[in-house]
């Protein structure tokens, strides 16, 4: 409504808005933190799946964590405490049970087992994304 030289807008339903804007921003969380952690699991699937193997402890000890928000980040946590862990990942060489395992998504157990299953999953990522995004659009119908 124009008062003078003064328009002035006013906005009804303004709060309901916000609202359903807090609700979709909830939801949307929730569903990205689901999706990421279904990530983190392939990428521990991966990670196992390329270990080296000898008696099985560092396949067994090798974890990822449910997806967390921190701050402004959802964060997935993945790895082990196994101390001889990075060792075996930089270290040249296989052993038979490294070498009787078998490949995964075209890469071999062995070296570079955790940088090699990242490799693997990057495709992974943007089906991730696209299905996320899917799942936040039909939330909100």
């Amino acid at each position: 409504m124009a008062k003078g030289d003064i328009f002035e807008i006013e906005w009804e339903g303004l709060d309901e808005f916000v609202e359903l804007l807090d609700k979709m921003d909830n939801k949307s969380e929730e569903i990205i933190i689901d999706e990421m952690t279904k990530f983190g699991m392939l990428a521990e699937e991966g990670t196992k799946a390329l270990v080296h193997h000898d008696e099985g402890t560092l396949e067994d000890s090798i974890n990822f964590d449910k997806a967390t928000k921190e701050g402004s980040d959802i964060v997935v946590r993945g790895g082990t405490n196994v101390i001889y862990a990075l060792r075996r990942h930089e270290e040249p060489g296989r052993g038979p049970g490294t070498l009787a395992k078998p490949a995964w998504r075209g890469y071999q157990p062995g070296p570079k087992y955790m940088e090699n299953a990242i490799k693997a999953i990057e495709p992974d990522y943007d089906k991730m994304n696209a299905r996320a995004l899917e799942r936040i659009l039909e939330a909100d119908k």
